[in-house]
């Protein structure tokens, strides 16, 4: 692996120092473990962290159990309600908590809470929870004819961007999350393309995070973004870094690892052509499974780094995706078989059967009419 390491040519900087510094850190979780003494292999045997051929674990129980620090988080309850295992006997106190986060007071949305101003990012975890409920109940709490009217009240007319909240940023992140949750709760993306022209240009909008991945819905030039994503997983960690220049990150195993599934299977059903699937699977599972579990439960963005819900929500995510790719051919599995998780959707972070229930349920109703 050494002939991976990042070359500084001679010239160290800010940048490459911290480069050097982060593969230092992950290299001490890729030294080969039959060249560790028993007594360390069998501990980690003991933590759940390998297997007893050495093979890296992906330690579900400690993830599930990882306790819980709200914080000052107050503001994204939705998100921590989305990022949470929802036992199917809890479906109607869930819905029950979130039908008061919609904002009725200013333009609809659902909000971080109650009586919050709504916001795109509180809208999509949401959303995406109500899917993953998967019961009429659940998918039902969403108005469409709402959802639509805060859509519309987050628009630029004259770029075509949105904004987060009212009187908030406009990027390409909230473009996604809008994107995302109406193309879910079917037609309604149609008719906000057709009635306000719809267009995505991200010159007009100040890159305040230009973290490419995130422009979910830009299909320009597809083999000019593979090239441009396959240069963002890191030759030596494996993982995915958000744009040039930047450190790995864990998250990015989604955000950017998700790109790759998604564009081999839109160019497929589009236009019945095929892209090649640039991610190199056993690389990110590697990165995710060794680097980025915390020993105790959760994950991380890296090596010194603490465990969050965030990061342990798209370090899983990832690990989904690099498995099962572009959807054909069987999985790839790095370490034990266990390991194997359920396919997320690379456009929603949602289970596949979940996010195609929501999108039948929404059409057996119908073609979507604004009032």
């Amino acid at each position: 692996m050494e002939r991976y390491r990042f070359k500084n040519d001679g010239l160290a900087t800010d940048t490459s120092m911290s480069q050097e510094e982060c593969e230092s850190g992950c290299s001490l979780f890729f030294f080969p473990l039959l060249e560790l003494p028993l007594h360390q292999q069998l501990q980690l045997q003991q933590l759940s962290f390998i297997n007893t051929d050495l093979e890296p674990l992906l330690m579900r129980e400690k993830h599930l159990w990882m306790p819980v620090d709200h914080g000052s988080s107050t503001g994204f309850f939705t998100l921590w309600i989305y990022w949470t295992h929802l036992p199917e006997e809890e479906t109607a106190r869930v819905i029950g908590t979130l039908k008061p986060f919609w904002n009725n007071d200013h333009e609809g949305g659902f909000g971080g809470g109650p009586k919050q101003l709504g916001h795109t990012a509180t809208n999509y975890a949401s959303c995406l929870t109500l899917a993953l409920l998967g019961t009429s109940e659940a998918w039902e709490a969403v108005d469409r004819q709402k959802l639509y009217r805060f859509f519309l009240a987050r628009k630029y007319a004259t770029s075509g961007a949105f904004t987060a909240h009212d009187g908030g940023e406009a990027d390409v992140r909230v473009t996604y999350c809008v994107i995302s949750i109406a193309s879910l709760h079917t037609r309604v993306v149609l008719v906000v393309n057709q009635r306000t022209k719809l267009t995505v240009d991200t010159h007009s909008v100040p890159l305040q995070h230009s973290t490419f991945s995130k422009q979910l819905i830009r299909f320009a030039t597809y083999l000019s973004l593979l090239h441009w994503l396959a240069n963002r997983q890191m030759p030596f960690e494996g993982g995915y870094q958000g744009r040039t220049n930047k450190l790995v990150d864990g998250c990015y195993s989604f955000w950017q690892g998700a790109v790759p599934a998604l564009l081999a299977q839109v160019v497929r059903q589009r236009y019945g052509d095929e892209v090649p699937y640039q991610c190199h699977q056993e690389n990110l599972q590697r990165y995710i499974l060794l680097c980025g579990q915390e020993i105790t439960g959760g994950l991380r963005d890296k090596p010194g780094k603490p465990r969050d819900h965030y990061h342990s929500c798209y370090c899983l995510s990832g690990l989904s995706v690099a498995q099962h790719g572009d959807g054909r051919g069987e999985p790839v599995v790095y370490g034990d078989v266990s390991n194997l998780m359920k396919p997320t959707h690379p456009a929603y972070n949602i289970g596949y059967d979940k996010a195609m229930k929501t999108i039948e349920y929404f059409k057996t109703k119908g073609p979507f009419q604004p009032e």
